[in-house]
């Protein structure tokens, strides 16, 4: 496994991508500059997963890390939301509804002619880079974090599970999907568990366990720390507060409320692992841009005051965008409904996502200012 272009000098790369339904299309078309930008600047084509020593996503990041990881294009991965968000997101039948928006069977379908029927997490040959993929087992009540990596603790455990499987447990939102039942090895006995979206976690933005994976011993990655030797890059889906009106959460009922927990985690989750990658992490030198990507992202000034701005682990660049009308239009991003495009299910919007997710990827992708990991 691996067949990473690794510069002489040893240094990692890491890409971590969020969930967030159909707003994967904004990461997707990151990655399509990305991807791009690294072949101009290496003078070679070559798929992310030979630049990228380990990939890890949640929910709809699940899906872009996977095929990443088996050498498909961005483009193509840009596509499977363009091609099958419609059909994917189609509503269920009524008293199917009473349990979930959405039939799993569309997204079974597309995940398995994208990542093959009978790839298995742990083949090789087929997953050419290191993966993560975060999802919730509901059975047990603990977040898991499927890897391929040979040397981990649950490797022999469940290199034999289907990778479609995995990934499509990482995209069981509730209350959109049905939850994914997976044949799995828990305390040596093997048993039927129910997995859900690994967004209904603090990890829906999996930067810093991505950067655990690869540097705690406990993993056995043994990956080296320090901004001139580790690169995380870190792809979101977009953020926003979710503000209910004066008076309507009192008319809010069960679903309202579960869909309203749903995004507000996601959002706190988002939130509270981009603060923590700033207090470990290095912005690339020269900045990547000129423009904020978050409110929440800490100051040097106050890392400094708190005696953490001397001491980084590696470096950290962190690519998405606040979904208001004022940053789209500081985007040019006229015609553009913030509240309708920040729905994760929303089709008609998957236009406008794109125009986002290719507007986020002119502003943002620079990787001149990260050319030392790649050369």
């Amino acid at each position: 496994m691996g067949t990473s272009v690794v510069p002489a000098s040893g240094r990692k790369r890491l890409l971590s991508i969020d969930g967030g339904g159909l707003l994967g299309l904004i990461p997707a078309e990151a990655l399509i500059e990305v991807e791009r930008q690294l072949d101009v600047i290496t003078g070679t084509h070559a798929p992310l997963c030979d630049r990228f020593d380990l990939i890890g996503g949640t929910s709809t990041g699940a899906i872009l890390a996977a095929g990443l990881a088996m050498g498909l294009s961005a483009t193509k991965l840009r596509d499977f939301y363009l091609e099958y968000g419609k059909e994917i997101f189609t509503k269920s039948f009524f008293l199917v509804r009473l349990w979930h928006s959405y039939p799993s069977g569309p997204l079974e379908k597309h995940l398995k002619e994208v990542l093959g029927e009978d790839t298995r997490l742990g083949d090789p040959a087929r997953l050419r880079t290191q993966l993560m993929i975060v999802s919730k087992n509901a059975t047990q009540g603990t977040t898991w974090f499927f890897t391929n990596n040979p040397r981990g603790k649950y490797f022999e455990a469940n290199k034999n599970l289907r990778l479609w499987q995995v990934v499509r447990a990482s995209t069981a939102a509730p209350t959109y999907f049905p939850p994914q039942t997976i044949n799995v090895s828990v305390s040596g006995k093997t048993q039927d568990n129910e997995f859900v979206d690994g967004g209904v976690s603090t990890y829906n933005n999996p930067s810093l366990q991505l950067f655990l994976e690869a540097t705690d011993p406990a993993y056995k990655m043994d990956f080296p720390v320090g901004p001139d030797k580790l690169l995380l890059l870190s792809l979101g889906t977009g953020f926003n507060s979710t503000a209910v009106a004066p008076g309507g959460a009192s008319h809010f009922n069960v679903l309202d409320w579960a869909r309203y927990a749903i995004k507000e985690l996601m959002g706190d989750a988002n939130l509270q692992q981009n603060v923590l990658m700033h207090l470990i992490g290095e912005k690339p030198q020269g900045d990547v841009s000129s423009t904020p990507t978050s409110p929440d992202a800490p100051s040097a000034d106050s890392l400094n005051a708190l005696g953490l701005g001397a001491k980084k682990l590696l470096t950290y660049q962190r690519i998405t965008i606040g979904l208001t009308d004022e940053r789209l239009q500081k985007l040019g991003l006229s015609g553009i409904d913030p509240i309708k495009v920040r729905e994760m299910d929303a089709a008609d919007q998957i236009p406008n996502m794109q125009r986002i997710g290719q507007a986020v990827a002119r502003e943002q992708v620079k990787m001149e200012a990260l050319k030392q990991f790649f050369i």
